[in-house]
Parts: structure tokens; C-alpha cells; sequence
């Protein structure tokens, strides 16, 4: 029975280290004056697998908070609406860029340079409604 259980345990960790993220390109995180409390961060997730996703969400252990934005115009003024979630089928991409999608990490725990790296968390779930974390080093930049 021992056994088994062993087995299994193993079986479980080598699909969980097999699954196939999507792509990450052009990260990149703001840098923000010494005293801003809220920082944005922008990625090009390429869903380039045969599953199709969900992003769900996002976590920074350096932030307070972390979310997902869109910025929209209402009424000529531009607003930030929270995205829960953002579809994310085979051979599709998700493009979050300044005036657009982005994810906002709020309260730094923190001063970030140019030159460094903040650890963003993307969180997926398949079809199943399994949940998948891909952890990206996103370089701050002054862009």
C-alpha cells in the first residue's frame, strides 16, 4: 500500500512539473517615483498549447496587492476596471500594455530600480478548473 501511495504522489508531481505554460514576452515593470504606491507591469502571454486557459489572477510576494486592469474611457475619462478573469484559448494571446490591459501591484513592500527584477505570479486554470502558477522574473525598466 506503501507503495502505492508513492506512486501516486509521483505520478501526481510529474504532471504537475509537465504542464506546458504559455509563453512570456516583453516583461517588463514601471519604475515609479520612491513613494508611489502603485506600480504597473506588462507581459505578452502566448497560449502556444494545446489547453485552453483561464488567467485568473496574478500574486507579487513584494506587493500588498495584485491585480488585473484594464484601462477604459468613460465618459472621456480614463478608468481602471479589475479583470477577474481573461479567456485564454489555444494558439491565442493576451497582449497587456501602457493604456491597455497591465497588471497593477499595489502597496510595494519595497523600492524597485531599474535594473532589477520583481517575482510576478500568473495564475491559470485549465478546463478542469485546475490551477497552474508560472512564476516570472519581470525586469523594471523606465519606458
Amino acid at each position: 500500500m506503501k507503495t502505492l501511495i508513492t506512486l501516486i504522489l509521483f505520478l501526481n508531481a510529474q504532471n504537475l512539473l509537465a504542464f506546458d505554460f504559455p509563453k512570456a514576452d516583453n516583461l517588463w515593470l514601471r519604475e515609479a517615483p520612491p513613494t508611489a504606491r502603485m506600480l504597473a507591469a506588462y507581459v505578452t502571454v502566448e497560449n502556444n498549447t494545446d489547453k485552453d486557459l483561464t488567467l485568473v489572477g496574478a500574486f507579487a510576494p513584494d506587493f500588498g496587492m495584485t491585480e488585473i486592469h484594464k484601462t477604459i474611457e468613460v465618459d472621456g475619462l480614463l478608468k481602471m476596471r479589475e479583470q477577474k478573469e481573461l479567456a485564454l484559448p489555444q494558439q491565442s494571446k493576451i497582449v497587456m500594455e501602457p493604456g491597455g490591459l497591465h497588471i497593477m501591484l499595489m502597496m510595494p513592500k519595497k523600492k524597485f530600480k531599474v535594473g532589477e527584477e520583481a517575482r510576478i505570479c500568473l495564475i491559470y486554470t485549465d478546463k478542469n478548473g485546475n490551477e497552474h502558477v508560472q512564476h516570472l522574473d519581470f525586469p523594471v525598466k523606465k519606458q
